[in-house]
């Protein structure tokens, strides 16, 4: 079963300028008619900047500065245990501050005060720009939850993200409980009285495997980054993008 490879955000193609053009061509046919979705952690927003800070701030509070080696890179899945590894943390130093930093890490990374550390994905921000100058609405369909708007919204607006009112909104869930794939299928019907969902980005195989279900005529991307470790793996049908940089 294919999965992704990581993050790769300088990545740069010929075959991904001819789908980034697609996706805006897709925007200049249906105008105003259309709506596109965008996803945003691993999907238009690098989060693995948050995870660091995160984890120097463990390291500065609980006097474990070996883990101030871990860089961006040093994330390729959600096991806190393999990124301390691949830091070069040995396994003593792991076993004593794991459990720790499991609790220290979860309490923040699903804040709103913590998604300012994200970065945008390079040439994500021109990507959504350009599709909304094509005249399409804008939904930014996320699983962070309501505690988290006022700190996504910042974000977004601080990166210059296209935020203008009910043309380009934001979608969070309503709860931390509620399931992301369950979350964003439900809000494709809030979505479709916008207008046609006609766009859909999503590093996560289970939502673009539903998107591409509700609205086969719809073009559905695949954004290879990182995903949960459900085991879905994306449709056939569904091309992958590694990343929004352009060759020119």
């Amino acid at each position: 079963m294919a999965r992704s490879r990581g993050y790769s955000p300088f990545e740069a193609s010929p075959e991904q300028d001819a789908l980034l053009d697609a996706m805006v061509a897709t925007s200049s046919v249906f105008g105003e008619r259309g709506v596109g979705v965008f996803d945003l952690d691993g999907c238009l927003f690098d989060t693995r900047p948050r995870q660091v800070h995160i984890v120097r701030e463990f390291a500065t509070q609980n006097d474990a500065l070996a883990l101030y080696a871990v860089k961006t890179e040093h994330f390729k899945d959600w096991d806190l245990g393999n990124t301390l590894r691949n830091a070069g943390v040995d396994d003593g130093e792991i076993a004593k501050v794991i459990e720790g930093l499991k609790a220290f890490w979860f309490e923040r990374f699903f804040s709103s005060r913590y998604v300012q550390f994200d970065h945008a994905m390079p040439g994500a921000v021109a990507l959504v720009k350009r599709c909304r100058a094509a005249g399409i609405k804008v939904v930014y369909l996320t699983g962070r939850d309501e505690t988290m708007r006022a700190g996504t919204e910042a974000s977004l607006q601080g990166f210059g993200f296209p935020l203008d009112g009910d043309d380009c909104r934001l979608m969070v869930k309503p709860d931390f409980k509620s399931d992301d794939t369950e979350f964003k299928d439900q809000a494709l019907g809030v979505i479709a009285e916008m207008g046609e969902p006609v766009l859909f980005l999503d590093n996560e195989p289970a939502n673009v495997n539903k998107f591409r279900e509700r609205y086969p005529q719809a073009q559905v991307v695949f954004v290879e980054t990182d995903h949960s470790p459900r085991p879905d793996a994306p449709d056939e049908a569904i091309p992958w993008l590694r990343a929004f940089m352009r060759t020119q």
